[in-house]
C-alpha cells in the first residue's frame, strides 16, 4: 500500500501458489461480488515462508476473510521455493490469534484426509470445480456476520477505555477490555486514528488499573 494512503474496503485474500489459480479465482470472485453489489475487495498471494506473517499481513491489508488452497507446497514462484505446510495446516496457526475470522478453503482436493481432519475450523471447503455464485453468498454472510460482531465489540472497545482512562473503572470491566484488546488485536492495527489518545493513557495507567484490579478482588473476596 502507498504511503499515505488510506484502504477504503474490507478485503477477502485468496492464497495459492499457483498463479494462474490465484488470478483465475480472484477474477471471478471479483465479478461475482461486483455483481451483488459489494464492496469488498479480492487480494492474492503466494504462501509465505514464514507462517508468522500471515498475522501482520491480515491486520494491514484489512483482511475479513481468507481463502486458501489446500495443496500449498507445489509450485515455486519468482525465485521463491515451494512453502512446507498446506492449507490444513496454516489454518490452525491462524485460529491460534484469529479465532473468528472466516477461513475458507478453495481446492481440487475437498475430500483430502487432512482437509478432512481439520473441517471445523473452516467456514466452509469449496471445490474449485464446482465454484459458483451461491459459494459467494457464503463467503458474503461469512464477512458480513464477521464485520458486525467487530463493529460492536469495537464500539464496547471504545467505551470501556473511555471509562477506564478517566479512572471509572467498575468490577470486570478491565478484564473484558484486556479481552477485547486481544481479540481485536488493538495494539497491532493501523485504524487508531479514533482511539490512538484513549489507548496512549490506557497504557499509561497500567500500573494504576492493576492496583484498582486488586482492590476490586479484594472486596469481592470479602
Amino acid at each position: 500500500m502507498e504511503k499515505g494512503k488510506e484502504k477504503t474496503a474490507k478485503r477477502i485474500a485468496i492464497v495459492d501458489d499457483s498463479p494462474d489459480q490465484r488470478d483465475t479465482y480472484k477474477k471471478r470472485l471479483s465479478l461475482f461480488l461486483q455483481q451483488k453489489g459489494s464492496m469488498l475487495e479480492v487480494i492474492d498471494t503466494y504462501p509465505f515462508t514464514d507462517v508468522n506473517q500471515y498475522f501482520d499481513w491480515i491486520i494491514a491489508e484489512d483482511i475479513i476473510a481468507l481463502i486458501f488452497d489446500e495443496k500449498l507446497h507445489n509450485e515455486s514462484q519468482s525465485g521463491r521455493t515451494p512453502v512446507n505446510y498446506n492449507g490444513s495446516s496454516i489454518v490452525l496457526k491462524i485460529r491460534e490469534r484469529f479465532k473468528d475470522i472466516p477461513i475458507f478453503t478453495l481446492t481440487n482436493y475437498p475430500d483430502d484426509s487432512d482437509l478432512q481432519l481439520v473441517f471445523s475450523e473452516y467456514e466452509c471447503i469449496l471445490s474449485k470445480k464446482d465454484f459458483t455464485e451461491k459459494h459467494v453468498d457464503i463467503i458474503l454472510r461469512a464477512c458480513q456476520r464477521y464485520l458486525n460482531e467487530n463493529q460492536k465489540e469495537l464500539s464496547q472497545f471504545d467505551e470501556l477505555s473511555k471509562k477506564i482512562a478517566s479512572g471509572k473503572a467498575q468490577g470486570d470491566d478491565i478484564n473484558i477490555l484486556q479481552a477485547l484488546q486481544l481479540k481485536l488485536q488493538i495494539p497491532f492495527t493501523s485504524d487508531l486514528k479514533d482511539r490512538e489518545d484513549w489507548l496512549k493513557e490506557y497504557e499509561k495507567q497500567i500500573t494504576a488499573l492493576e492496583q484498582i484490579k486488586k482492590e476490586i478482588e479484594s472486596k469481592i473476596k470479602k
